[in-house]
């Protein structure tokens, strides 16, 4: 009977350490997904986020700071990862901080914590331009005649 147990135990054992090895393999997929890049330590740490950040995140990023992308919904953080070593994992995202952008890659989840490896990144939104404040130069051709008084 003792040798029954000691197979069920090592049956068991052997069943919770392959659970545990599947757990840790990352789950990766191709995915198309929708929300800001942000700046993940401004956000995580006092989350901000917003385009009046921009200079701050583009500061930060020079300074060796990976980009994130914030979720439509604001629920799941998806940091830009490389594909290969050495490689900038900004480079697609750079141009569209704190935008709204659609992006597609490759998504991983291990342990809670996610990543995506961008092939493609394009803005929801197009570039809005400049606000102009001048207006229309007014030339005498156009200005209206001074009638005299008969």
């Amino acid at each position: 009977m003792s040798r029954v147990i000691r197979y069920g135990v090592l049956s068991l054992l052997s069943l919770l350490i392959a659970q545990a090895t599947l757990a840790s393999v990352a789950v990766a997929n191709e995915q198309t997904l929708q929300g800001e890049v942000i700046d993940p330590a401004l956000y995580l740490k006092d989350g901000r986020h917003g385009p009046e950040l921009e200079e701050q995140t583009y500061e930060a990023v020079d300074g060796g700071q990976t980009l994130a992308l914030l979720d439509a919904g604001g629920s799941m953080l998806y940091l830009f990862l490389a594909e290969q070593p050495g490689e900038d994992p900004n480079e697609l995202a750079y141009d569209y901080v704190n935008r709204k952008v659609k992006v597609t890659g490759t998504v991983y989840e291990r342990g809670g914590v996610h990543g995506i490896v961008p092939t493609n990144v394009e803005p929801l939104e197009p570039p809005q331009p400049p606000a102009t404040t001048t207006s229309p130069a007014v030339t005498p051709a156009t200005e209206p005649a001074a009638q005299k008084a008969p």
